[in-house]
């Protein structure tokens, strides 16, 4: 089965979207079940609307991972990271990226196009991809601290009744990603 991914950018990152879109799909295998963004002009000044529909598609479990691609990855990680049980988090290396996912249990990273060229883009999401979070791996007292974290985002944000599963930080969470 395809692992499903969210893809958007806005306008300064169209170009590398649909680049990283092609990659996911012919070299990675992937599924994207959302790309609202066809043409670059529907990328400008809506980025905090495509956060807000990413958020919504992996709560509902239509898929569980989503890429978002700009100038740096900033300011729509800053406005994701606002939605119940999401962790998005720009990265701009490898090493960044492995650790977003494998500590932190990233469901989105930002890339920034004018931060890294492409070759340097599709290194980053495959670290991303191929460490995902490990609940026998993590070190106790990140696990404890993720917990600790959800616990916390429960009380300062109100779930969506429309949430499907438990975002990943339970280790009872039985389905695999995709």
């Amino acid at each position: 089965m395809k692992t499903k991914i969210a893809i958007a950018s806005d306008d300064v990152g169209f170009a590398r979207k649909e680049e990283i879109k092609k990659y996911l799909i012919e070299e990675k295998n992937m599924e994207i079940v959302y790309d609202p963004v066809t043409c670059k002009e529907q990328g400008v000044n809506n980025f905090a609307r495509l956060a807000d529909e990413m958020a919504g598609i992996i709560q509902r479990d239509e898929c569980r991972l989503g890429i978002y691609i700009c100038g740096t990855g900033i300011g729509f990680t800053c406005q994701i990271n606002k939605h119940w049980g999401i962790r998005a988090v720009a990265v701009t290396n490898p090493y960044s990226a492995k650790r977003a996912r494998l500590s932190n249990n990233a469901q989105v990273i930002g890339l920034g196009c004018r931060v890294n060229d492409l070759e340097y883009s599709k290194m980053i999401v495959d670290v991303w991809l191929d460490n995902p979070f490990d609940f026998t791996t993590a070190r106790e007292n990140s696990k404890k601290n993720l917990l600790e974290a959800e616990r916390n985002d429960n009380a300062l944000l109100v779930k969506p009744a429309d949430v499907r599963w438990n975002m990943g930080f339970r280790p009872d969470d039985e389905k695999s990603e995709g």
